[in-house]
């Protein structure tokens, strides 16, 4: 089989085996080269768009992304027959590398690698790991496209590197390959000239090769250059090492290491006040609210866990702001993109920001988990802090970020259970729902302002209950009137009870802030016959479904449904809102008997109504198109057979 792989460390280009594809210019290159960057998730065309033509695209760029996406689509075709890698998905594509390899997540494996071993001391098993890493950059990362999109990723990216090749040379310091290091890092200072932890690495590399007199020229060197250049002193980093230099320290001198660990310094900080601003006008969550302020007295750490847009970071947002001055050592704050187009932060990448935020400089960061963890750890002891972990995806996630000390209180919002923290860490769990009617409603008044929503109460009712009494739709429909004062609720609501609704609540000028992708982005997450069962659900009529319910539409075992319906829970894609009771709110409802319309033929719904309700006949010419009458009118009638007979 040929080795069929996609590069970005240096030129976009596509190879299968010895031979390259063509591509066919930069603009399709920009098209796969954001598709990469995102694998495995969706890019809306929006995005595309900006990755393609920047700031200034044609009026014709939406058919132009379509079209350009169809020529990558036969292209990588012609060298992966068994399936299609770039697939359609709502409003924009998903690329699924299926078979094939990235450099970028090969460069990210090998880092993850090398900290493991690190972690488990094996230093020169890391070093190797680090090296392979880097040997798969072949210039600079998405070589020659320029739009503003591409050429952000593209400093990320080499930020990357450098980050790597930084562990690297400090592991071969610590194995004490301090000279044959000081050719290396001579190009690279001259390269890099402000990055000052490479200037560190080459002082420390003369000194310890016995050039006491050649360090000491190389910091006032880089001294110079800063006061020269940008008008600062040396970091703390590079002072503290002149004086331990000065005084003929003996902690610089090389020594085979006992325990795997890399020396680092820690910097004093000023108190870290890091919150997003407070959510405007935040309504409602009064049991939630009051079950947060029940942890202050012991602190500890709670998970606030809930559905696609059910406010769980306004409601953490929102609290901190209101206890915040009960935390005098400050409040950290971290995004961790658990449920983002974007991939998620790392634990080493997390611990990196947060060890930023308490004083320690990027070069002085452990390079493992453990290492970084633990120093965390340390710096947070004996402090009164508050830390805010926003979308977190697991457990795994979020464990090496929890301070050891019990001053700390620490805040997490996820849409998974978290069972696990729950089990070992013991964090308190506080699952959060929907609006209530009337805090729904009080809040399309004050986003609408009083007039507008008294001049049409009944109207703001049913616009609540067409949202589900889910906040972010909420929020987004007012938005879609905000620029439109003339435009009447009766007007909004009309759209949408009869058009698309989960197309229709999106904000035109953010991808992000759409139902849709929120709730694509919780689907993904969760296995693919839990995805089945999920769609096939949505077919269901009734309010509420069972088990059996579960087990008869996927045609499974009990016991086989019953762990896939607590996936789909813990996900909260789905709640149990009795024993063994399961139901959807209504977007979600609406979100999944999409995705079944869209990804299950006509025939595999039947079959699933069938087994649902008892029936096999085959079936009839005139059936294609939909269910079967008599199953149609159970899904109007709300399931109940009873019902439609009366």
């Amino acid at each position: 089989m040929r080795i069929k792989v996609f590069t970005m460390l240096g030129p976009v280009e596509v190879h299968a085996g010895d031979s390259g594809v063509a591509l066919g210019g930069a603009r399709n290159q920009s098209i796969l080269a954001a598709l990469l960057l995102d694998t495995g998730r969706v890019v809306s065309i929006r995005r595309l768009i900006d990755a393609a033509w920047g700031d200034d695209p044609p009026s014709s760029a939406r058919a132009q992304v379509q079209n350009r996406v169809g020529v990558l689509r036969r292209l990588l075709r012609c060298e992966h027959a068994e399936s299609e890698l770039i697939a359609t998905r709502g409003s924009g594509y998903q690329l699924n590398l299926d078979g094939w390899q990235l450099d970028l997540r090969q460069f990210d494996e090998a880092v993850d690698r090398a900290d493991v071993l690190a972690d488990g001391g094996d230093l020169a098993g890391a070093r190797a790991a680090l090296g392979a890493a880097l040997q798969l950059w072949r210039g600079p990362a998405l070589d020659g496209l320029s739009t503003p999109l591409l050429q952000t990723a593209a400093a990320q990216m080499e930020e990357r590197r450098l980050s790597a090749l930084e562990r690297r040379i400090q592991l071969d310091l610590a194995l004490g390959r301090h000279g044959e290091l000081v050719p290396e890092l001579t190009n690279l200072t001259g390269e890099h000239q402000y990055r000052e932890g490479l200037h560190a690495l080459l002082t420390l590399a003369l000194y310890r090769s016995g050039r006491r007199a050649e360090a000491l020229s190389a910091h006032q060197r880089v001294r110079r250059l800063l006061a020269e250049q940008i008008g600062v002193e040396p970091g703390e980093l590079l002072r503290t090492l002149h004086g331990a230099m000065l005084r003929g320290d003996e902690s610089l001198a090389w020594r085979p290491p006992a325990d795997g660990s890399v020396p680092v310094v820690v910097r004093s900080v000023a108190t870290p006040h890091e919150l997003p601003a407070d959510v405007a006008m935040f309504t409602g969550q009064r049991q939630a609210l009051a079950e947060l302020d029940r942890l202050l007295p012991e602190a500890g750490a709670a998970a606030i866990a809930g559905s696609a847009g059910v406010g769980k970071t306004a409601l953490a947002v929102h609290w901190a702001h209101r206890v915040a001055h009960q935390f005098p050592d400050g409040q950290l704050f971290i995004n961790l993109h658990g449920y983002a187009p974007q991939p998620p932060l790392r634990p080493i990448e997390a611990l990196g920001v947060l060890l930023r935020s308490l004083g320690v400089r990027p070069e002085e960061v452990p390079v493992d988990v453990a290492g970084a963890s633990a120093m965390y750890r340390s710096l947070t002891a004996g402090k009164r802090m508050l830390v805010v972990l926003d979308n977190a995806r697991s457990a795994e996630d979020v464990r090496p970020l929890l301070p050891g000390g019990p001053g700390c209180l620490v805040l997490i919002t996820s849409r998974d259970r978290l069972a696990g923290l729950a089990a070992r860490e013991g964090v308190r769990r506080l699952t959060l729902g929907v609006l209530s009617p009337d805090d729904a409603g009080t809040l399309l008044a004050r986003l609408l302002g009083e007039d507008r929503a008294r001049a049409e109460p009944e109207t703001v009712g049913e616009l609540a209950s067409l949202c589900a009494y889910l906040p972010l739709a909420l929020r987004i429909a007012v938005a879609s009137l905000a620029h439109r004062p003339y435009r009447r609720v009766a007007d909004l609501v009309a759209e949408l009870r009869t058009e698309d609704r989960l197309a229709a609540l999106a904000a035109d000028d953010d991808d992000e802030a759409a139902i849709q992708v929120a709730f694509d982005l919780s689907y993904e997450t969760v296995p693919p016959a839990a995805q089945r069962l999920f769609r096939l659900l949505g077919l269901a009529p009734g309010e509420d479904f069972s088990t059996a319910t579960a087990a008869a539409l996927s045609g499974t075992a009990p016991a086989e449904a019953e762990l896939l319906l607590e996936r789909l829970a813990a996900a909260h894609l789905i709640e149990e809102h009795a024993p063994g009771r399961f139901a959807f709110h209504d977007l979600l409802r609406r979100y999944a008997h999409d995705r079944a319309m869209r990804q299950h033929s006509a025939h595999q719904r039947r079959a699933a109504l069938r087994r649902l309700h008892g029936s096999s006949p085959a079936d009839s010419a005139g059936e294609r198109d939909g269910p079967p009458a008599r199953y149609q009118r159970l899904l109007v009638c709300g399931g109940s057979s009873a019902t439609c007979r009366r």
